[in-house]
């Protein structure tokens, strides 16, 4: 069975090469194989390999030329993305780890939770008080807009002294914030200024599409495909002169 399968397979081939052999040169069996007519299918067949090498390079050199400028573009807009992704983060950075939490207010690495609303530590101002006579503790946030917050905690569920080690943290965390911010100020200074440069750095973009309009330009005024091109319709005409019908190009 393998044979027999195998076998199908050659003579499938055989018969589509014929069958390619005709078309490339038309006219009838003897034009197309036989030995007399080896020259003229010879001279037709250097015809159209000229125009193909000819139409070939000049594929590959603008497909080279526009590789060179996807890649330049690609490496320009990665560039560009990688900084403005670095600000993006250092603008507005996550909440961060869980650290503590009294009532409402639940204390992250770099924000404050209160309720719903998140709250930057950076710029936070927190303040304690008191009031003895019910035994209430009060905490007031000033928000860095300056708005201010206050959460409230009953002395039957939250001893004073509580609420003022919380605060205390509060206001520390607040404090170290706000060091960390000028780090991060820093940085984001010298992220902007490399923004910048990278984007008003389209020279290696615009070098490699010049090359590609001066490559197309080339090619495009370039007489020797043309000639090719002539050459081949001779060499068509010759051909249809010899046997009645013109071949393919």
């Amino acid at each position: 069975m393998s044979a027999v399968w195998w076998l199908v397979v050659v003579v499938a081939l055989g018969v589509g090469w014929v069958g390619w052999r005709l078309a490339q040169f038309p006219g009838g069996w003897a034009y197309a194989f036989h030995e007399q007519y080896r020259a003229d299918r010879e001279a037709l067949e250097r015809a159209r390999g000229a125009v193909r090498q000819l139409k070939g390079t000049a594929r590959r050199e603008l497909r080279q030329a526009q590789t060179a400028v996807t890649r330049a573009e690609k490496a320009y807009r990665s560039r560009i993305s990688r900084v403005e992704a670095e600000l993006q983060q250092l603008r507005t950075p996550n909440r961060g780890d869980h650290v503590d939490q009294l009532g409402q207010i639940v204390l992250h690495e770099h924000a404050l939770l209160v309720g719903d609303d998140e709250v930057p530590l950076a710029g936070l101002q927190v303040r304690f008080d008191l009031a003895r006579s019910t035994h209430v503790s009060y905490v007031y946030l000033t928000q860095p807009d300056r708005r201010e917050r206050l959460e409230r905690f009953a002395g039957d569920e939250f001893p004073e002294d509580t609420v003022r080690q919380f605060s205390v943290r509060l206001q520390n965390a607040a404090v170290a914030a706000n060091q960390l911010q000028a780090l991060r100020d820093v940085d984001i200074h010298k992220l902007e200024a490399e923004l910048r440069q990278a984007q008003e750095a389209t020279e290696p973009v615009e070098t490699a599409r010049d090359l590609l309009e001066e490559m197309r330009a080339r090619h495009g005024s370039d007489p020797q495909l043309p000639k090719a091109r002539a050459a081949l319709d001779d060499a068509c005409d010759v051909w249809q002169e010899l046997t009645g019908q013109r071949p393919l190009q």
